[in-house]
């Protein structure tokens, strides 16, 4: 569905139009209240977990600098964390608490001395760790130098809002390399999520339909749609030991 095709759905399904010679919604009452239906719709595709809303996100590296904020159009988790030392070769952090850090590391010299930038092996103490605390990310490594994008984070992003609703692109599409669009499966539940805000809205609400009553179930059924992307996929399943087996059906 099209911007421009979901604003004629609304106003045909609530009878309203543009003019005063009928009961009017207007563009910016659409996109507010597609911006509110937007951002539940995202989260609910996080139950997915497809990673359908994952893009990479990159930040310069500081010399000498340990924190970074993370992404502010963030949406609930990261799920990687990479860092380009020098060359070309993006190094995988892992988190660490620092609780679990048993020396000091107040000062640079503490946290190079103990920490180094090269290590992919994730049993190494040593190797490049990360920390996540108050909306911010730090990085204990080995010395830290300038390098552009130096900092790479997978990351769930909110989707890129519509503001204009006689836009023909279909709002599935991904508006750049770094924003997201919306799974053409939810346009629907999108539309009629706001006709229904619309009508409770309203001075005297206005009933809901049968279809609109049923809103969070068509949302479930919509987001479980949205998985398996891949058919293809590899699944294991470990088969318990035989203790727990009981008699595998010999007695029957």
């Amino acid at each position: 569905m099209t911007p421009k095709e979901f604003a004629y759905h609304v106003r045909f399904m609530t009878r309203t139009g543009t003019t005063p010679a009928t009961s009017t919604l207007p563009d910016a009452d659409i996109v507010s209240l597609m911006k509110i239906r937007q951002d539940e719709l995202a989260k609910a595709i996080l139950k997915a977990d497809e990673d359908i809303l994952l893009i990479p996100q990159y930040t310069d590296l500081v010399a000498n600098q340990r924190e970074y904020p993370l992404p502010q159009d963030m949406l609930s988790s990261i799920k990687r964390v990479e860092v380009l030392f020098s060359g070309t070769q993006y190094v995988p952090l892992t988190e660490i608490d620092v609780n679990d850090i048993k020396f000091s590391i107040e000062t640079e010299d503490e946290i190079t001395a103990h920490f180094n930038c090269g290590s992919v092996d994730f049993n190494n103490p040593n190797g490049a760790r990360f920390d996540l605390s108050r909306k911010s990310l730090t990085i204990y490594t080995g010395t830290i130098d300038d390098v552009t994008n130096g900092i790479k984070i997978l990351v769930n992003t909110w989707p890129e809002a519509v503001v204009d609703l006689t836009a023909t692109n279909d709002m599935s599409q991904d508006p750049s390399t770094t924003t997201h669009g919306i799974p053409r499966e939810l346009h629907e539940l999108w539309a009629r999520g706001v006709i229904i805000d619309w009508k409770s809205s309203r001075a005297k609400p206005i009933p809901l339909t049968e279809k609109e009553l049923k809103y969070e179930v068509d949302k479930e059924t919509a987001i479980k749609s949205l998985k398996p992307q891949n058919l293809d996929r590899d699944t294991y399943q470990e088969i318990p030991p035989a203790s727990d087996r009981g008699d595998n059906g010999t007695n029957y």
